[in-house]
């Protein structure tokens, strides 16, 4: 991330979590269309057609959908290493960012004591990267967890949170949910370590060890990217 976000993230103490509709991948999150054309196949096989077969498709959709506009997700990359490609990637263009080093584990826990005044509950998954899903495939959790081989080079993680219709038991949010939402969490057992990015101007160091001084009163560990390239 870049300097304004890691600062935002120091000052709220929080995570944030865009609602899924604002992700770039416009597969994401989304029950394939030959997955409808396989079930359009099949109703029309069996004799439906005109209205009939428009109302079963319907309830076909609404039954497997994502509900794509009412899931919050935050990502993270699971990696022994580096990424140069991530580097480049989330920085936009920037040459001065940071990386955070964690922990399944910490992140897991970090969100759990993080003292949210408006607790949720979370689900963490491993996101498969897969060119095809199945009928079988099609559970809520299943969908919001793959995506298309061209992102494998993530190695994603994800941390998200399901929210429901009011018809279904779902409640109002004191947050605007086709934004997202900020989630208070343990910033110091959060971050194992700060990486420099290793594009960085030579003073952007002292800027991020200024900045954790000021927002965070536990020393964390800073460590410049082990990167080479110019």
């Amino acid at each position: 991330m870049n300097l304004w976000k890691l600062e935002k993230m120091l000052q709220d103490r929080a995570l944030f979590f865009p609602n899924a509709s604002k992700l770039t991948d416009q597969y994401e999150v989304t029950v394939p269309e030959y997955i409808s054309e396989q079930k359009r196949k099949e109703l029309e096989s069996s004799g439906l057609k005109g209205r009939e077969l428009e109302e079963e498709l319907a309830r076909f959709h609404w039954e497997h959908s994502p509900m794509k506009e009412l899931t919050l997700i935050n990502c993270w990359s699971v990696s022994p290493h580096e990424s140069y490609a991530l580097w480049k990637i989330y920085l936009g263009g920037s040459k001065d960012g940071v990386a955070i080093k964690s922990s399944v584990s910490k992140l897991i826990r970090s969100v759990g004591h993080g003292n949210d005044p408006y607790p949720e509950e979370f689900y963490v998954g491993k996101v498969r990267y897969k060119s095809f899903l199945t009928r079988n495939e099609l559970s809520r959790f299943d969908v919001i967890t793959t995506k298309k081989p061209f992102y494998d080079f993530e190695k994603e993680i994800r941390l998200f949170i399901l929210n429901y219709p009011k018809s279904e038991g779902g409640t109002k949010t004191p947050y605007q949910m086709k934004e997202g939402r900020t989630v208070r969490v343990d910033l110091e057992l959060l971050i194992s370590e700060l990486y420099i990015s290793p594009f960085a101007s030579e003073d952007f160091s002292d800027k991020v060890q200024t900045l954790l001084k000021e927002k965070c009163p536990t020393k964390i560990s800073v460590r410049q990217s082990q990167i080479r390239d110019e």
